[in-house]
């Protein structure tokens, strides 16, 4: 893989993972500190703001992938949904991802 598209995906990677274990970690801690609580009834309107940091980080994870998950060569987007080709569908270059 080339070297951008692999610090690309590492980025994006460890944004939206990092927003999942601490969205995760967050609820965790909300269960353990009230024990007694239902679990509908742990996010309220006081305690809401808790999970904000772990959704700046996935909506950051997906502003990366918007912005950066391109051919490093002529700056199409890559397709994030379905394999990625080995080959860029523009420009022919071998990116070395995919089949």
């Amino acid at each position: 893989m080339h070297p951008e598209l692999r610090r690309v995906e590492r980025r994006i990677w460890l944004l939206i993972g990092g927003g999942a274990v601490l969205f995760i970690a967050t609820a965790l801690t909300l269960a353990a500190m009230h024990p007694t609580m239902p679990a509908n009834a742990l996010v309220n309107r006081r305690n809401a703001w808790l999970f904000l940091p772990s959704i700046a980080l996935a909506a950051a994870g997906c502003y990366v992938s918007l912005r950066d998950w391109r051919c490093p060569y002529c700056g199409r987007a890559l397709r994030t949904r379905f394999p990625i080709p080995r080959c860029c569908p523009r420009c022919g270059v071998d990116l070395g991802i995919g089949r």
